[in-house]
């Protein structure tokens, strides 16, 4: 993955927008299912740069989007933002 963005507040793996979790799994309904509430919900900013190229995370998903290929993500990158008050990947894309 050589692109990881969280602009989900409050998340433990949330640091200055770039997701530091190890792993990343996307639901059926494009939901984050790693979010892990911190108990923080300050505004962050992205202040720091990301290593170009992060080959250690994967990303499994389960939504039937085109970057889908047999459970996982095989975009670039992928943005985490909040909607319906829910983490949720709007990278995705319907197949």
């Amino acid at each position: 993955m050589f692109d990881l963005k969280c602009k989900r507040q409050g998340c433990v793996y949330n640091e200055n927008c770039n997701c530091t979790a190890k792993d990343v799994m996307v639901g059926s309904t494009t939901e984050c299912k790693t979010y892990v509430d911190s108990g923080k919900t300050k505004n962050q900013k992205d202040k720091i740069a990301q290593t170009p190229t992060r080959k250690n995370v994967h990303v499994s998903c389960d939504a039937k989007c085109l970057f889908n290929k047999e459970c996982k993500c095989k975009a670039n990158g992928i943005s985490v933002m909040t909607n319906d008050n829910k983490p949720e990947c709007c990278t995705f894309m319907p197949k």
